[in-house]
């Protein structure tokens, strides 16, 4: 079963996580945060998958 919180769009702006990598961040949205109960330091998984020229993320919380 899937269920589709939030709204079925959502924009975030990528920032450079440092001036010495090249490597990038985003917010994740606070949907996202309250469905988890999330909080700053947490772990999460996350899955990619490439379907239909889109990428399917598949994010959970790691188990403590």
């Amino acid at each position: 079963m899937v269920t589709i919180m939030g709204r079925n769009v959502v924009t975030t702006t990528l920032h450079a996580a440092s001036s010495k990598t090249n490597s990038l961040r985003t917010t994740v949205p606070m949907w996202v945060i309250n469905q988890f109960g999330l909080k700053a330091g947490d772990d999460v998984n996350w899955k990619l998958h490439l379907k239909d020229g889109e990428i399917v993320v598949i994010m959970s919380p790691v188990e403590a």
